[in-house]
């Protein structure tokens, strides 16, 4: 589930394989407009895919002409950047 308001959009629940495509289905419309910031605060579980929501966000805000800032991501984000050797990829 996503939750936007103004320019940032937070992310709720699980990002895992089984909901990724929902959740990119829906951020589609709202990084074509003016949404900058993802919040991960609000997610529960993580698994590789969650590296797959970032990377896709962040070329979809790049399309729409700004860049995207990435906040509350939890630790095993981290752990799975590091370990597919990602994480100097992921917008701060």
């Amino acid at each position: 589930m996503i939750a936007c308001e103004g320019n940032a959009c937070r992310i709720l629940g699980a990002v895992t394989v089984d909901s990724i495509g929902g959740l990119l289905r829906e951020l589609q419309t709202h990084l074509a407009g003016d949404v900058d910031t993802l919040d991960f605060s609000g997610v529960e579980t993580v698994d590789s895919a969650a590296l797959a929501l970032v990377f896709s966000a962040m070329r979809q805000a790049r399309q729409a002409g700004h860049t995207l800032a990435c906040t509350g991501l939890p630790a095993s984000f981290a752990t799975l950047a590091e370990l597919y050797g990602v994480s100097g990829l992921l917008p701060a």
